[in-house]
């Protein structure tokens, strides 16, 4: 799902060249399909974080990551609004133009999501 997901945000950038009514059917296509893999990926990481801890620590790890999730969606608007303002600012440059770089960041995220579901990061109990 996270490969769907890095694929996804890499088209959109491609998506944007389209006339109507392309423009509107496959914008629509990939949100909905971003949606998807967004709900997937984040069910998916609450399970692997409670198969990662013991019974009796479950509760912690949760409120934990429900705290850590909240404070990230709190920050998110702030960070986008730099970056999107940054993105205007280097429309028209040669190399990585704005629009192509904020979706790079996007996609450097959700390959930091890929990297931590490997065996050294990712502790499973017995």
């Amino acid at each position: 799902m996270i490969i769907l997901s890095m694929a996804l945000l890499i088209t959109y950038p491609c998506i944007a060249h389209l006339r109507e009514p392309w423009l509107s059917i496959m914008l629509n296509i990939a949100s909905m399909l971003k949606a998807n893999c967004v709900v997937t990926v984040v069910t998916c990481s609450f399970i692997l974080q409670n198969n990662s801890v013991s019974q009796d620590q479950r509760a912690t790890a949760n409120g934990l990551a429900t705290t850590l999730m909240s404070f990230s969606k709190a920050i998110a608007p702030a960070g986008a609004g730099v970056v999107f303002s940054w993105a205007q600012k280097y429309q028209h440059v040669f190399f990585f133009q704005g629009g192509q770089l904020v979706f790079l960041l996007l996609d450097f995220v959700v390959l930091i999501e890929l990297v931590w579901t490997f065996k050294p990061f990712l502790i499973v109990t017995e």
